[in-house]
């Protein structure tokens, strides 16, 4: 049996604790390179207001990762002007209600189907359909 199995309790809490500090340190340094942005951020980028934002959001058209509290961060990408944003928006709705954690790895993350590069790299070199279809995949595994 897995040692996670046997493990008590207090051994997985502090696991998911640690793991938690990881992810939100993680996103900090995101935030601290540019990679992710506040709402009003990305909004002065796109040209739109915070709310066109929460409301693209809301229709899975973009998505946000959790900064600690109810502080929410988007990726920059969505404002990259060499991504096609109706293509953006169809991938992330693919994607559909998967945690924004997991699709920032999605779109981040090398896939061996897109040629070793990250979706972001083959949506920019026209890649589209291969990219839909990496993200059902991955929506599905």
């Amino acid at each position: 049996m897995s040692k996670a199995r046997n493990a008590p309790p207090e051994a997985n809490k502090a696991f998911l604790t640690q793991f938690a500090r990881n992810e939100n340190a993680s996103i900090k340094r995101l935030e601290e390179t540019g990679d992710l942005l506040k709402s009003r951020q990305l909004a002065e980028r796109l040209g739109v207001t915070p709310q066109a934002v929460y409301k693209a959001v809301g229709d899975l058209r973009m998505f946000s990762l959790d900064a600690g509290g109810r502080n929410k961060l988007y990726p920059a990408f969505f404002a990259d002007q060499g991504l096609e944003r109706d293509q953006l928006a169809s991938v992330c709705k693919e994607l559909h209600h998967l945690p924004g954690t997991s699709k920032w790895q999605f779109f981040t993350t090398p896939r061996l189907s897109l040629s070793k590069k990250n979706p972001l790299e083959a949506l920019r070199k026209g890649k589209f359909a291969d990219v839909m279809a990496a993200a059902k995949a991955f929506k599905e595994a």
